[in-house]
C-alpha cells in the first residue's frame, strides 16, 4: 500500500521558510549598507543545517516505510539547497581578501537558496 503524501512536510517548509525569511531580510541589510547582527547570521546559518537535516529525513523517509512520491526534485533541490549552504559559508572566507567579491558571493548563495526552496516547494506542494 502507498501511504503517498502521509509523512508531514510542514517542517521542512517551516524551518526553510523561515532561513528564507532570515536570509532576505540580511539581503536588504546589506543592500541598505547596513551591517548585520552576528547573532542573526548564526541563526540563519542553524536553521540552514538544521533544514537540511529534515530534508534529509524525507529523502530516506520515515521509519514506518512512508515517503514522498518519487521525483527528482527532491534530490534536485536537497542539492541546491546543500549548495546554498556551502557558498554561505564561503562568502566570509571570499570577503576577506576581496571586500569587492562579496556581493557576487552574496548573489551566488541567495539565487542557490532561492531556487532550491523554489524546488523544495514544487516536490513538496505538487
Amino acid at each position: 500500500m502507498d501511504k503517498g503524501w502521509a509523512m508531514p512536510t510542514w517542517p521542512a517548509l517551516v524551518v526553510f521558510g523561515a532561513t528564507v525569511a532570515i536570509g532576505l531580510y540580511m539581503g536588504l541589510q546589506y543592500l541598505r549598507g547596513v551591517r548585520n547582527n552576528r547573532m542573526l547570521v548564526g541563526v540563519h546559518v542553524l536553521i540552514g543545517v538544521a533544514g537540511l537535516e529534515v530534508f534529509a529525513l524525507l529523502l530516506r523517509g520515515a521509519p514506518d516505510g512512508t515517503h514522498l512520491a518519487e521525483s527528482r526534485m527532491g534530490p534536485a533541490s536537497a542539492l541546491l539547497l546543500a549548495a546554498a549552504l556551502f557558498t554561505g559559508f564561503l562568502v566570509p572566507l571570499i570577503a576577506a581578501p576581496k571586500p569587492a567579491a562579496t556581493g557576487p558571493a552574496l548573489a551566488v548563495h541567495a539565487v542557490a537558496g532561492t531556487i532550491g526552496f523554489g524546488a523544495l516547494l514544487l516536490w513538496v506542494l505538487g
